[in-house]
C-alpha cells in the first residue's frame, strides 16, 4: 500500500467525492484508484471500497438529489435491499476466484457500460 500522508488520501478522497456528487458512482473510480495509486490488490480494493460504500458518507449528496426531486425511493431501496443479500455471495464468489478474472471482469463491466452510455442520445 502507498505510505501517503493522511491529508493526502483525504484530499483523493475528497476529490472523488466531488467526482461520485456529480457522475454519482464511486465504485468504478475508487478501485482503480485503489490498485493503481495505493497499490492494493483488486480484492483488497474491492473490500475497501465496499467498506467506504458502508459508511452514511453518501447520504449528503443524496440529499441534494433529493431536494431536486431526483431520487426514485422506491426503486432505490427495493434495488439496495437485493444488492444486500446478493453483494454477499459477489464477496464470496471473490474470494474464490483468480485476481486477474476479478481485473479483467471489472475491466470488461466499466467498458461495456461506458461504450453503451457514449452511444446513447
Amino acid at each position: 500500500m502507498m505510505d501517503a500522508h493522511w491529508t493526502i488520501i483525504i484530499l483523493i478522497g475528497a476529490v472523488v467525492g466531488v467526482v461520485v456528487g456529480t457522475i454519482g458512482t464511486s465504485g468504478a473510480i475508487m478501485i482503480p484508484l485503489l490498485v493503481f495509486v495505493f497499490g492494493l490488490s483488486q480484492t483488497s480494493a474491492q473490500g475497501t471500497a465496499l467498506l467506504m460504500a458502508s459508511c452514511p458518507l453518501w447520504i449528503a449528496p443524496m440529499l441534494v438529489y433529493a431536494r431536486a426531486n431526483h431520487v426514485e425511493w422506491r426503486l432505490g431501496l427495493l434495488l439496495a435491499t437485493g444488492m444486500a443479500v446478493g453483494s454477499i455471495y459477489g464477496a464470496k464468489l471473490a474470494m474464490q476466484l483468480p485476481t486477474v478474472f476479478l481485473k479483467r471482469g471489472f475491466a470488461l463491466m466499466l467498458a461495456a457500460v461506458a461504450v453503451r452510455m457514449f452511444f446513447q442520445r
